[in-house]
C-alpha cells in the first residue's frame, strides 16, 4: 500500500503534519481504527463465560442457592462495564476486579479472567509502577481468598494460588513489555512534534529576519539612489538655461543612478519570490565599489575624499557592511549637510579589525536633531553590532557631522 493510500495518522508529513505509523496488517488497522468496538469485545469475554457459569449452577442437579447466582451476577455485571472502561480508568478497574477476588471459592475461575484483563490494562495504559503494585495488591487478595475457602476435601489453597499468582504474573509482563513499546512510540511522536514545532519556530526567525535584513538593503538603495538622482535632478535644471550639455550629463547620470538602483531591488525582491523560478544572483557590494560609490556622489557636487590605509578586509560581509556604511552617511550628508567645503571617508583597516569614518563640515539644513537615529542610522547600528563592534554619530568637533564605526572580525584567508 503507498503512502497516499494509507490511512490517516500522526507522522510527520511533508507539509509538517504530524502522524502515526500505519499499524501493519488489514485485522491491527482495523481495531487500531475500532477501539471502542475493541473494549466491547473484551467485556465480552469476560461476560460471556460468566454468564454460562452461573446459568450451569441454576440447571445443576444439585442447584446452587438463587441468592449466590444473583450476587455473583451482579458482580459479573460490574465488572463488564468496568472492563469496557480499561483504557480510560485502568486502576479504578483493577480495583473493582479485586470484589471478584472475593468470590473465589464458586466462581473464582471466571472472575480470575476479569482480573487478569484489569492486571494487562493497567501496565499498558498506566505505568509500570501502578502496574506492579496492582500485581502485589492483587496477589495477596488472591491467596487470602484461597486461604479462607480452603477445603480439606477439595485441592490444597497453596498449588492454587501459585497458579493464580503465576497467571497474574504473566499478564502483568505482558502488559508491561506492551505499554512500554506504546509509550516509547508516544515519546518518539512528542518529541518529533516538538522538533517539528521547533523547525517552523525557527524557519518563522529564519524569515523574519532575512526580512529585516532585505528592508535594510533596500532602505540604503532607496535613500541612496534617490538622493542622487534629486540632487542632480536639482542641478541639471538649474544649469540647464546656461550649460544645456552639462545639464545632459546630469541627467544621464540620473538614468544610470535609477537603471543601477532598480537592478538591485529586482535582485532583493527576488529573494522574497516564492515561484519556482529561481531569484538572480549578484555580487553583493564590497570594498572595490567604494571608489565608484564615492563618485556618484562626487557627480552631485559634493566634495568628496576617500582615504584607505591598511589592509583590506577579504571577509564579504565586513565589506558590504563598511559599503553601506558608507553609502548612508554620504546619503546623510547629501541630505542634511548645507554647504560642505570637505567631506572625508577614511578606512582604515588591519587584519580583524576595521575602521570607518565619514565627516563633513557642512551645517545642518534643518534644526539641531534632524539627523536623529532613524532607520538608516539604527541600521548602521545594527551591522556593527553583528560584529561586536562600536557605532557613534553626532556632531563633528568644529561643525557638520561624524559618524565612526570600528569593527573585529576573523578576516578569511
Amino acid at each position: 500500500m503507498s503512502r497516499n493510500s494509507s490511512p490517516p495518522g500522526r507522522a510527520l508529513s511533508p507539509g509538517g503534519e504530524l502522524r502515526l505509523p500505519t499499524p501493519p496488517g488489514i485485522v491491527r488497522r482495523f481495531w487500531t481504527r475500532h477501539p471502542h468496538l475493541a473494549d466491547a469485545l473484551i467485556a465480552a469475554i469476560y461476560a460471556v463465560p460468566t454468564a454460562l457459569t452461573l446459568v450451569s449452577n441454576l440447571m445443576d442437579s444439585v442447584p446452587a442457592p438463587l441468592a449466590d447466582v444473583l450476587l455473583n451476577a451482579a458482580i459479573a455485571l460490574l465488572l463488564a462495564v468496568a472492563l469496557f472502561l480499561r483504557r480510560r480508568l485502568p486502576r479504578l478497574v483493577l480495583a473493582v476486579t479485586w470484589i471478584g477476588l472475593l468470590t473465589f471459592a464458586d466462581y473464582g475461575e471466571v472472575h480470575l479472567i476479569a482480573q487478569l484483563l484489569a492486571l494487562y490494562a493497567v501496565a499498558v495504559y498506566s505505568d509500570v509502577r501502578s502496574a506492579w503494585i496492582g500485581f502485589g495488591t492483587s496477589t495477596l487478595l488472591a491467596g487470602l481468598a484461597a486461604w479462607l475457602t480452603d477445603d480439606p476435601a477439595e485441592v490444597p489453597w497453596i498449588p492454587v494460588a501459585i497458579q493464580v499468582v503465576i497467571m497474574m504474573l504473566a499478564a502483568t509482563l505482558v502488559g508491561i513489555n506492551m505499554g512500554n513499546s506504546k509509550r516509547y512510540v508516544a515519546s518518539l511522536l512528542d518529541l518529533a512534534a516538538q522538533l517539528t514545532r521547533e523547525r517552523d519556530q525557527q524557519a518563522q526567525l529564519s524569515r523574519i529576519s532575512e526580512r529585516t535584513r532585505i528592508a535594510g538593503e533596500m532602505h540604503d538603495v532607496v535613500a541612496h539612489s534617490l538622493s542622487v538622482m534629486v540632487a542632480l535632478a536639482d542641478g541639471a535644471r538649474a544649469i540647464a538655461p546656461k550649460d544645456v550639455e552639462r545639464s545632459r550629463a546630469a541627467m544621464l547620470d540620473v538614468a544610470v543612478t535609477g537603471r543601477r538602483s532598480m537592478t538591485e531591488m529586482r535582485r532583493l525582491l527576488g529573494v522574497l519570490d516564492v515561484g519556482s523560478e529561481p531569484a538572480p544572483r549578484a555580487p553583493q557590494p564590497g570594498i572595490d565599489q567604494l571608489a565608484d560609490l564615492v563618485e556618484s556622489f562626487r557627480s552631485t557636487g559634493l566634495p568628496v575624499v576617500l582615504e584607505r590605509s591598511g589592509r583590506e578586509p577579504a571577509n564579504p560581509s565586513v565589506q558590504l557592511t563598511i559599503f553601506r556604511l558608507v553609502q548612508e552617511s554620504l546619503t546623510n550628508v547629501l541630505r542634511y549637510a548645507d554647504t560642505p567645503t570637505r567631506v572625508v571617508v577614511r578606512l582604515n583597516s588591519a587584519i580583524g579589525m576595521a575602521e570607518v569614518t565619514v565627516s563633513d563640515n557642512g551645517r545642518q539644513r534643518s534644526e539641531p536633531g534632524a539627523r536623529s537615529f532613524g532607520r538608516g542610522l539604527i541600521g548602521m547600528q545594527e551591522r556593527v553590532a553583528i560584529y561586536g563592534g562600536t557605532f557613534e554619530a553626532g556632531a563633528g568637533l568644529h561643525d557638520g557631522w561624524r559618524v565612526h564605526a570600528s569593527m573585529t572580525y576573523e578576516d578569511e584567508t
